[in-house]
């Protein structure tokens, strides 16, 4: 096992056991996380990061949701031999409300995974599809979340939202420093827990004249 890799999970499963302790008195409302893939290496990385992140998100955002740890879901049967095989670790199902989680692939990145497929749900619950503001709101060229964007497969303003969103949790400083207004716009999200037509009202408001 990789030595890096073998620390951060040590690591993380000490966190896991601290992090569990602070569920059983203040649960994140209607989150349920569900490992479907066992006890393996892998497996308890990607939960103790799961949990672990989901600590900090808002509760609005995760409330009711479950996510589930299952590599053999089928939700991911629709990338096998296509060119995004290898690169999707994590799926938002619509219609089940539920995000499903790989662990035989980089469950290290359990915890961005995560993070991205929230995105996705915010996007899908906020009615941000509706937003002109928020599609006008590209990455700069050549940032890394342009970059990140543009790996196989097409780049939709959902896939933009979410990877921001990602980044906004994992890595703000970066967000904010390469993409400032995509970056103003989700903090915005995130104070008010507003749908789009809120949070598009309050961007404008907020520009400098």
């Amino acid at each position: 096992m990789d030595p890096h890799y073998r620390s951060r999970l040590i690591a993380v499963v000490i966190a896991m056991i601290a992090i569990c302790s602070a569920f059983s008195v203040s649960p994140v409302a209607g989150f349920r996380l569900e490992n479907r893939d066992g006890n393996g290496t892998g497996a308890t990385l990607a939960e103790a990061l799961v949990m672990q992140e989901s600590t900090k998100i808002e509760e609005a955002f995760l409330e009711n949701v479950t996510v589930y740890i299952d590599s053999r879901s089928d939700k991911f049967e629709p990338y096998k031999n296509s060119s995004l095989e290898g690169f999707v670790n994590g799926v938002y199902s619509l219609e089940e409300d539920a995000i499903y989680l790989r662990s035989d692939l980089n469950p290290e990145r359990a915890d961005e995974t995560l993070v991205q497929q929230v995105g996705f749900r915010v996007y899908h619950r906020k009615g941000l599809a509706k937003s002109d503001l928020l599609a006008s709101l590209t990455p700069a060229s050549g940032s890394y979340l342009d970059r990140i964007c543009t790996l196989p497969g097409e780049v939709t303003g959902a896939t933009v939202f979410a990877n921001a969103f990602m980044l906004y949790y994992t890595s703000p400083e970066l967000l904010e420093s390469e993409n400032p207004e995509l970056y103003a716009y989700i903090d915005l999200l995130v104070e008010t827990g507003g749908d789009a037509a809120v949070v598009d009202d309050l961007y404008r408001t907020s520009e400098p004249a």
